[in-house]
């Protein structure tokens, strides 16, 4: 399956999407990019929290996550 950007919008600013990154659809715009790698804590941010003893599940998504599981 191939996934369309065109089909997305960044998640910061609402234009068109042209890159995922940090697991998050954003523009070419450099804070757009920047509020990604914030959000996700940087590169192995899922892993940071995972040391920390946290789900690398995003605090905002825990419990639709667990909703999901049930």
């Amino acid at each position: 399956m191939v996934l369309n950007l065109e089909d997305y919008t960044c998640e910061y600013c609402g234009k068109p999407c042209k890159n995922i990154v940090y697991a998050a659809f954003v523009c070419d715009d450099p804070e757009c990019l920047e509020k990604a790698r914030i959000d996700r804590g940087g590169p192995g941010g899922h892993m940071k929290r995972k040391a920390e003893g946290k789900p690398i599940i995003p605090e905002d998504l825990e419990e639709e996550a667990r909703n999901f599981h049930n």
